[in-house]
C-alpha cells in the first residue's frame, strides 16, 4: 500500500508467491511483468534481477534461507519478525549482513508508530523523573488468540515459534528501546491453560459447522468471527478516540444491512461495505462470504478451538531487571475484550498510562506535584496499519537505503529482543531465573 501511494520512493518489480491467485493479484496491483512472477523464492533470486531490496515475508521458519541468499546476492533485506525461530539462525543473519555490508531491517513496526515515538519522547524529556518500573501488556483479544494461536499459523511451536517470540519480540524490543538499557535478569511463567480438549463443551464436534450444540452461546463459534465479523467491528468501535469513526463502527454493528447500502455509495466508506481484510483474508481466497463459509466446513479456521493441534501458551508473564535497576513486566494473554497494548510507567515525579489499539491510541501523564493530568491522542486512523507503524517503517527503510544511514530496527539492535524471547521461553520451561539474558 505504501508503494502505491509513494511511486517516487519505492516500486515492486518482481514477486514470488506459491498461491497463484495471490501472486496474480499482487502482480496486477503493482504492474509486475509476467516474466517477473515466480512460484518460489528460489526461482526469483535465481533470475538475477537488479533491485535494491528484497522483502522476506514467508512464514517464520522459512525466513533464514531466502534472507541469507538475498544478502549474499547483494540485496538489502527487509525481514518480517521474528527474524528466525532459533538463536543460531538469528545470529547467523546478523553476521551475514555485516560480512557482506548489506542492510538487514527487521519489521519491528511498533518503534515507528506515533504512539511509541511520543511515549519515548516523554520519557526522554524527564517529566516523569527517574523511571522506576514499567508494566507493559500485550492484550491479545480472545478472537485474535483463537484465530492466530489456536486455529492459525502460529498455533504450534514446532511449526512456527513459541508465542513469546512470534508475538512479543515486538514488545521486548519496545522495552529495550524505551529504557535504552540492557536487561541483566529475567524470569518467566505461563502455560496453555484454557484451549485444551478437556475444556470443550459437552457434545462439541470437530468443526463448528457440524452442528455445535453451543453455537448460540460460544464466543469462539467460527461463523460469528469470520462471517459476521462482529468482534472486529466491536474492537474498532471501542479503540478509536475519533468520534466520527466510532459512530461509523457503531452503525455498522447495529445495522449491518443498512450500513452496507449506505457505505457502498461513499468511496471513503466503501471498504466497510464488503470487508475482505484480516482476519478473513487468511481463511479463503478470495474471501467472499461464500468462499469463507465453504472454508469453515473443513479448513483449519472452522475447527472447534478445543479440538486443534495447538501447543503454544495462552498466557505468559516475563519479569525483567535492567542494568540501571529499573524493573519491568511483560504480560501476554489471549483473553482481552479489547485488542491492544497497555503501558504503565512509574517515575519519581509522575505516572504515565497509555493504550494503543486497532483504531487508535492515547497517553496520559499524571504529575505528582501539581496533581494535573495531560492526555495526548496518538493516533485515530483505523486504516493506518499497526497504528501507523507500517508506513513509518517504510519511510525509514527508503531513507536508510537512499542515505546509507541506519534505521531504528537494523538487525543488530533487533537481535537483543529475540535473545530475550529465547531466554524467556527457556526460563518458563525450566522454571528458573536467567542472568545476563541478552548476551
Amino acid at each position: 500500500a505504501y508503494a502505491l501511494r509513494h511511486l517516487d520512493e519505492i516500486r515492486f518489480i518482481a514477486v514470488a508467491e506459491p498461491r497463484a491467485s495471490r501472486r496474480e493479484n499482487f502482480a496486477k496491483v503493482h504492474g509486475i511483468l509476467p516474466g517477473r512472477q515466480f512460484t518460489t523464492w528460489e526461482d526469483l533470486l535465481a533470475a538475477g534481477l537488479q533491485a535494491d531490496v528484497a522483502f522476506i515475508c514467508t512464514q517464520d521458519q522459512q525466513h533464514t534461507s531466502p534472507a541469507m541468499m538475498a544478502l549474499e546476492m547483494g540485496y538489502h533485506v527487509l525481514l518480517e519478525k521474528p527474524m528466525a525461530t532459533t538463536e543460531a539462525e538469528c545470529r547467523a543473519l546478523v553476521e551475514k549482513a555485516q560480512s557482506v555490508g548489506r542492510q538487514l531491517h527487521v519489521a519491528h513496526v511498533l518503534r515507528y508508530t506515533p504512539h511509541f515515538q511520543r511515549l519515548r519522547q516523554i520519557l526522554l524529556s524527564g517529566v516523569l523523573g527517574q523511571i522506576i518500573h514499567i508494566a507493559h501488556a500485550e492484550n491479545v483479544s480472545w478472537w485474535h488468540m483463537a484465530h492466530s494461536y489456536v486455529r492459525g499459523n502460529w498455533r504450534n511451536s514446532r511449526e512456527s515459534a513459541p508465542m513469546i517470540l512470534a508475538k512479543c519480540c515486538h514488545d521486548l524490543d519496545i522495552l529495550l528501546w524505551l529504557t535504552g538499557d540492557r536487561c541483566t535478569w529475567l524470569s518467566s511463567s505461563g502455560s496453555r491453560l484454557h484451549f485444551r480438549p478437556e475444556n470443550a463443551p459437552q457434545g462439541a464436534p470437530q468443526f463448528c459447522l457440524e452442528g455445535c450444540p453451543v453455537a448460540h452461546s460460544c464466543p469462539y463459534y467460527a461463523p460469528r468471527i469470520y462471517l459476521d465479523l462482529a468482534p472486529v467491528w466491536q474492537n474498532m468501535r471501542d479503540s478509536t478516540p475519533n468520534p466520527f469513526y466510532r459512530a461509523l463502527f457503531a452503525f455498522r454493528l447495529a445495522s449491518p444491512s443498512l450500513s452496507r447500502l449506505l457505505f457502498s455509495r461513499l468511496p471513503l466508506l466503501r471498504p466497510l461495505t464488503d470487508y475482505r481484510g484480516w482476519p478473513v483474508s487468511t481463511v479463503a481466497e478470495p474471501p467472499t462470504a461464500e468462499n469463507v463459509r465453504l472454508a469453515l466446513q473443513s479448513g483449519p479456521y472452522g475447527r472447534c478451538v478445543y479440538a486443534c493441534d495447538n501447543d503454544v501458551v495462552d498466557h505468559q508473564v516475563v519479569n525483567l531487571t535492567f542494568a540501571s535497576g529499573v524493573t519491568a513486566t511483560l504480560t501476554m494473554h489471549g483473553f482481552s475484550a479489547l485488542e491492544g497494548r497497555t503501558t504503565r510507567i512509574q517515575g519519581s515525579r509522575g505516572e504515565l498510562r497509555a493504550f494503543l489499539g486497532l483504531a487508535g491510541g492515547w497517553i496520559e501523564i499524571s504529575d505528582f506535584h501539581s496533581g494535573r493530568t495531560q492526555r495526548f491522542i496518538t493516533g485515530s486512523d483505523p486504516t493506518g496499519g499497526h497504528g501507523g507503524g507500517d508506513a513509518g517503517l517504510m519511510r525509514a527503510l527508503v531513507t536508510a537505503l537512499r542515505s546509507g544511514g541506519e534505521a531504528l530496527t537494523l538487525a543488530q539492535g533487533a537481535l537483543e529482543s529475540h535473545l530475550l524471547a529465547f531466554r524467556a521461553e527457556q526460563a518458563r520451561l525450566e522454571n528458573r531465573v536467567i542472568a545476563s539474558p541478552g548476551d
